[in-house]
């Protein structure tokens, strides 16, 4: 197996510039589900509007989704990582001898339902590689050799290219392109938290209508499975085609027709939303 590397190596930067603004200007329309009635959530499961927002993300080195997915996410189990025969329990039994401790790797599932080319194959999207790679179940050791494992810095420089040429071969074996869709993924991962589960369809349902009344191509809107921070629900993930990643909490129906403008047409962050 590849091998730890010795050195933290920071989130990867940006590949688009993104201009800031500070607020998210608010609806120009009401699409029947911009100020639609929210959810009542008990005492002890609020949304935390105190804290500030910034640097609240997760910090992995890669990102990986289940693009071929599960779209029943109201019964998606509370842990997949723990759940027998799904492919992240299969890529979590794997962690251990493979990824490095020093460069993470978040996987998560999706309701998105990207058809592979064979019914036994995983479609997974990686972040921030920018790549759509298509797995057979039975090969994903093999895909995480390839794509999720790192290379010691302490080797010489011929050690360094053997194991190079040896990744390399690894990833050979799958059939990848670049992505072709932003995605618009939120959180709604009920049996992990009613904040996420419950707020998550509203917000799913005015993207979709938004995304339509703006004409915004090139665009899929689904929900992805727990990535921390329930109390700043709605979490909202935009996985942008080139591999850059913003995440957006306490956003709202209302919230949506500014992120859309904003963030997916005009490539501006939001700060009031944003987590990372």
């Amino acid at each position: 197996m590849l091998g730890c590397s010795r050195v933290f190596r920071r989130l990867y930067s940006f590949k688009t510039q993104y201009e800031r603004v500070a607020q998210c200007p608010g609806p120009a329309v009401d699409t029947g589900c911009t100020h639609c009635e929210l959810p009542k959530f008990p005492a002890n499961k609020q949304i935390d509007y105190d804290r500030p927002l910034s640097k609240t993300k997760a910090n992995p080195w890669k990102h990986i989704l289940v693009l071929s997915g599960d779209p029943d996410y109201r019964n998606w189990p509370s842990r997949f990582e723990t759940a027998p025969g799904t492919v992240i329990s299969e890529i979590q039994a794997h962690k251990r001898q493979i990824i490095d401790m020093f460069h993470p790797v978040l996987t998560s599932m999706t309701s998105l339902q990207e058809k592979p080319a064979t019914q036994d194959n995983v479609v997974f999207g990686i972040y921030p590689d920018g790549l759509r790679v298509e797995v057979p179940r039975d090969k994903v050791e093999e895909f995480m050799i390839g794509y999720l494992s790192t290379i010691p810095e302490n080797l010489d420089e011929a050690d360094s290219k053997e194991m190079e040429t040896l990744q390399n071969s690894f990833r050979a074996q799958f059939a990848s392109r670049p992505l072709e869709n932003d995605l618009v993924l939120i959180c709604g991962h009920l049996k992990r938290d009613v904040r996420c589960g419950e707020l998550a369809p509203l917000i799913k349902s005015e993207f979709e209508k938004v995304i339509q009344l703006q004409g915004v191509g090139n665009t899929q809107i689904g929900i992805v499975s727990h990535i921390g921070g329930h109390i700043y629900a709605g979490n909202v993930l935009i996985f942008k085609r080139n591999g850059d990643v913003i995440w957006y909490g306490r956003v709202l129906p209302e919230h949506v027709q500014g992120i859309v403008k904003l963030t997916l047409v005009e490539n501006k962050i939001i700060e009031e939303l944003y987590r990372g």
